[in-house]
């Protein structure tokens, strides 16, 4: 079985010089006030805070032109960053590829959301359902260095197994990166297919999204924005997943990996703002995408869909104070965010590579957050 990477590999990578952009006047926004919402960028780049940057501006019918900033790598030297880079996605890979395929799978009657991962993980002793892990009230811990003690599938799934929850099962939402460890495997479980070949056919192509994959090779490697610096020889990564626990399972996982372009977030974004479909093809039901982007957690700490933050009325949210309560997205740890408005009509896809030479940069939470309201001003 060729991986997602070998598969993508057999394609000379060219790209599409035939897309056609709108103008800001054809999706009702105002230019003037998007030109301030591109000033938010420059002024990140130039005093140094972001390396660089490519924002996508869109709504369910059309989508601008990226807006590029910056630099996709700075060491060894300095590239400057185009609208075609691929970024590692990190955690945007819950929403954009396990969530959709679970939910997928749902639709398909392998499963419903209150079956519990022992139904079909047998070594997992708790009541943890796909409902829970999806709405990260599990009770799982945030993230644990998984990598360390397992290599490969099998002992990735009897190191989940054992670990002891922190929460009893839907009282406290904990962001968990480990849930969705478990979500991605449990995918290749029941269909019987690796993770990323799944995606790959019953997402991404149908999709058109002919740049997003996991372990780019090639020239899709050659195409990615660099992240942090390695400590063994002082290079980025670039092309290799920065999670540690995903890049331990060899790249593909669940809770992170998914490389991909500002132009194909643009299209998953269109989909789901159609309904779940793009072109005459059809990712998910337009019932599901209203259950996943609604709030389940309301009564709880944090607002959380399935997979998705929920905006709803809660302060400090990475959307920013304008997008609508109904607003629903998702960030990732090296510098990449979606925030998908069904009220307004309106995406908007942020790649950063802000842990590039190194993590210890917070400067994208709040340049999302500007970036957000400033564009969000535009309608």
């Amino acid at each position: 079985m060729k991986t997602d990477g070998e598969h993508m590999a057999e394609h000379d990578g060219k790209l599409d010089g035939t897309r056609a952009w709108a103008e800001p006047e054809d999706l009702g926004l105002d230019p003037g006030q998007l030109y301030r919402a591109y000033g938010v960028l420059e002024r990140f780049v130039a005093e140094e805070r972001i390396p660089g940057i490519v924002a996508l501006v869109g709504d369910s019918s059309g989508m601008l032109a990226p807006y590029t900033s910056g630099w996709a790598s700075l060491i060894p030297e300095k590239v400057p960053v185009t609208q075609d880079h691929l970024f590692d996605m990190a955690s945007v890979t819950k929403v954009v590829a396990t969530t959709t395929a679970v939910l997928q799978l749902v639709e398909r009657g392998v499963w419903r959301l209150d079956d519990r991962v022992a139904q079909f993980w047998p070594e997992f002793r708790t009541e943890i359902t796909l409902r829970r892990l999806l709405t990260h009230t599990s009770g799982l811990p945030a993230w644990l260095p998984v990598y360390k003690e397992a290599r490969g599938p099998e002992e990735y799934r009897r190191k989940l197994a054992e670990v002891a929850l922190k929460y009893e099962p839907g009282t406290h939402v904990e962001y968990s990166c480990l849930g969705f460890l478990i979500l991605g495997g449990l995918v290749e479980e029941v269909t019987g297919q690796p993770f990323d070949a799944y995606c790959r056919e019953n997402i991404f192509e149908p999709l058109g999204m002919a740049d997003t994959l996991f372990n780019p090779q090639g020239s899709y490697k050659a195409r990615c924005a660099a992240t942090e610096q390695k400590q063994e020889d002082g290079l980025p990564l670039q092309g290799e997943v920065h999670d540690e626990n995903a890049r331990g399972r060899g790249g593909v996982a669940g809770n992170a990996g998914l490389f991909s372009t500002a132009y194909d977030m643009g299209l998953f974004c269109q989909a789901l703002l159609n309904g779940g479909a793009l072109n005459g093809r059809r990712i998910l039901s337009r019932a599901t995408v209203e259950l996943a982007t609604m709030d389940h957690t309301a009564h709880l700490n944090e607002s959380r869909g399935l997979g998705w933050v929920v905006k709803g009325t809660r302060t400090h949210s990475s959307a920013g104070d304008l997008l609508s309560p109904r607003a629903y997205g998702h960030t990732g740890f090296t510098g990449t965010s979606v925030w998908i408005d069904p009220e307004n009509d309106l995406f908007v896809v942020l790649l950063t590579n802000r842990v590039h030479p190194t993590r210890e940069n917070s400067n994208h939470i709040r340049l999302r957050a500007l970036f957000h309201n400033a564009v969000a001003a535009a309608l």
